[in-house]
């Protein structure tokens, strides 16, 4: 895989989440950035409102911070929102802000940094679809050098992706390779090909081949 061939969309703290039972013939543990699938963080309930007393409670808890500092927290995240350096879907903009929260975060919820990207031609269409949508319209761009945990199959809707996975259109692709998170083992050049094998099928967007790299 060619490092300078991929430009990166953004960062996401994503957990690590046991796999949904109905995704059969994967392994047990799954990482999505797909809000579908699995849980990014920090929760978007943190920025875009929609928190229930009782919701906020669990989260604080699961983060295992006072209510000072769980406040702190908040206010940290809303900022971030304000000068737009995350987005709807949990999207940070700059690995530093990413590392900040991660630091917070990962001593009590499983998680990974990581990036996406894609290369030039199908980061142009992504740049289309989010001025389209509830998004801020913003992508980091940089160009990758992340170490590369797999590859996945992403569709932008309106405020966030989509995996190819929502609509089991894995099943239509035989020759695909899991490995150990439910991310795509077969080579960047196959995956474009599966996407388009499957553009048109299961959610109204284009599906986009993305490479999944890790940050610390």
């Amino acid at each position: 895989m060619v490092r300078d061939c991929f430009k990166i969309i953004g960062y996401y703290i994503c957990e690590i989440q046991n796999t949904p039972e109905w995704l059969h013939g994967m392994k047990k543990q799954i990482l999505s950035v797909s809000g579908c699938l699995a849980e990014q963080h920090p929760k978007w309930e943190c920025f875009m409102g929609g928190w229930h007393k009782r919701e906020s409670q669990v989260y604080q808890k699961r983060l295992g911070i006072n209510d000072q500092s769980y406040r702190e927290f908040l206010e940290a995240v809303n900022q971030l929102f304000v000068l737009k350096r995350i987005d709807v879907d949990c999207r940070f903009l700059q690995l530093s802000d990413a590392q900040y929260f991660y630091k917070k975060i990962s001593p009590t919820i499983p998680c990974y940094i990581v990036s996406v990207s894609t290369t030039p031609v199908y980061f142009k269409i992504l740049e289309r679809e989010l001025k389209n949508s509830h998004s801020h319209g913003l992508m980091n761009g940089e160009i990758d050098n992340s170490s590369w945990i797999g590859n996945d199959i992403l569709g932008w809707d309106i405020g966030g992706f989509h995996s190819f996975l929502c609509n089991s259109l894995q099943n239509d692709l035989p020759t695909i390779k899991w490995n150990n998170l439910g991310l795509i083992e077969n080579d960047f050049c196959e995956v474009a090909r599966f996407s388009d094998q499957i553009e048109g099928k299961g959610e109204p967007v284009w599906w986009i081949p993305c490479k999944i790299g890790r940050w610390t």
